[in-house]
């Protein structure tokens, strides 16, 4: 494997810890606004929760494809990732998704 296929598959670790952030400061928004005391449906904690389930094995996963050099260890890990990235997004966009079409109701 070239150092530019390497690289490329760590470029999509970094992209899914990017995600997981973005995940993170939902999470803190959420917790802040419950710190002002702000009222928060447990259906909408449950929901910021859920891709979470997806989020933390593809930061878990991304973290160990960079701390690798085996070309072998990478090639099992970056689609593991990938697909628990992108999991997690799908799971993301769902759920604001859902709370937003539930604020308008």
């Amino acid at each position: 494997m070239t150092q530019a296929a390497i690289e490329m598959r760590r470029w999509v670790g970094k992209l899914v810890l990017f995600l997981t952030l973005c995940w993170v400061i939902v999470l803190a928004s959420l917790v802040g606004g419950a710190a002002r005391g702000a009222s928060i449906p447990p259906l909408n904690v449950a929901l910021a929760l859920l891709p979470g389930c997806a989020f933390v094995p593809a930061a878990y996963f991304a973290v160990q494809l960079h701390r690798t050099a085996d070309a072998a260890r990478i090639d099992r890990l970056w689609p593991k990732t990938l697909v628990y990235g992108i999991a997690g997004l799908v799971l993301l966009f769902g759920s604001a998704y859902a709370v937003y079409a539930g604020g308008q109701s």
